[in-house]
C-alpha cells in the first residue's frame, strides 16, 4: 500500500528509456524505485490528490449536479507515516467551496478505512459506501428545549420548560418515529457501466455522463488541493486568467 510498489526485478536502462520516461520532469540518475513509486514525488506525480481525490470529487459533482471548478480550496496535512523520502503528503484533508456548498474531503495512506461519503442537510443524512446507500431523516427542528435555558433562574427556567413542552410535545401515541432507509448491492462493477455509457453516447451522439469539461473541473479541484498544501495557504480559481491564485 501507499505506493510502496516493488520495481520489476529486471528493470534497467537497457530495457527502459529512462530519459524519455522522465520527459520534461527534473532529470535524475536511473532509479528503479522512482519508476515504480513515482506518485510519491510532486516532481513526477500529483500525490493522493491526483490519484484518489479526483474520484471523490467526480462522485460529489455527479450527485450534487455540480459541473464547475471550486471557488476556493484550503488544504493541510503532512507526511505522518511513510517517511521514505517522498515529498507528497500521506494525509491530505481539504476544504472546498463549491457553488456555495462547503465540501470537506479527507485522504489518508496511514489507516485502512472504509470509503464513506455523507451528504448532510436540514432534512437528514445520505450516506454512500462502496456497496450501499442509506438515508437517515431528521426533522430539522428542535426536539428538546434549549440547553441554554438550564442556566436561567429556576422560575424563568421552569416557566420556559413548561411552555416549550405545552407547545411542542406530541400527544401520546403520536410520537414521530422516522425510519432510516438502506439499499445494499452484492457487488459493484466499476467497468461495465462506464463502457455502456460511452458506447451509448457513441451510438446516440448524446453527451457522456462525465465529459471533458466535467473531468477538467474535477482535476482542477485536485490541483487546487495540491497548490494549497504546498503554498501553505488557501487558494482560489481565477476563471478570467485561468490560473490558481493565493
Amino acid at each position: 500500500g501507499a505506493w510502496e510498489y516493488p520495481p520489476p526485478a529486471d528493470l534497467s536502462p537497457e530495457n527502459l528509456d529512462w530519459d524519455t520516461w522522465l520527459g520534461t520532469a527534473p532529470k535524475k540518475p536511473f532509479d528503479p524505485y522512482l519508476f515504480a513509486r513515482w506518485r510519491c514525488w510532486k516532481e513526477y506525480g500529483t500525490g493522493v490528490a491526483g490519484d484518489l481525490l479526483v474520484h471523490l470529487i467526480s462522485g460529489m459533482q455527479f450527485v450534487l449536479g455540480i459541473n464547475e471548478a471550486p471557488k476556493r480550496a484550503s488544504a493541510f496535512g503532512g507526511i505522518y507515516r511513510w517517511k521514505d523520502g517522498r515529498n507528497t503528503p500521506d494525509v491530505h484533508p481539504v476544504l472546498f467551496e463549491y457553488a456555495n456548498v462547503p465540501v470537506y474531503m479527507r485522504l489518508t495512506l496511514g489507516t485502512e478505512t472504509s470509503e464513506v461519503t455523507r451528504f448532510m442537510g436540514s432534512k437528514g443524512i445520505i450516506e454512500l459506501t462502496e456497496f450501499g446507500l442509506s438515508y437517515t431523516p431528521q426533522a430539522g427542528i428542535d426536539l428538546a428545549p434549549s440547553y441554554y435555558c438550564y442556566g436561567l433562574p429556576s422560575r424563568l427556567k421552569n416557566a420556559y420548560f413548561k411552555r416549550w413542552h405545552d407547545e411542542h410535545d406530541p400527544k401520546p401515541g403520536e410520537e414521530p418515529a422516522p425510519q432510516s432507509v438502506s439499499y445494499r448491492a452484492n457487488d459493484y462493477d466499476d467497468l461495465r457501466p462506464h463502457l455502456w455509457n460511452f458506447f451509448q453516447s457513441v451510438r446516440s451522439r448524446k453527451p457522456v455522463v462525465q465529459d471533458v469539461v466535467f473531468g477538467h473541473n474535477a482535476a482542477l479541484g485536485c490541483h487546487m488541493a495540491n497548490e494549497s498544501y504546498y503554498r501553505k495557504s488557501p487558494v482560489y480559481w481565477d476563471a478570467v486568467s485561468q490560473t490558481i491564485k493565493s
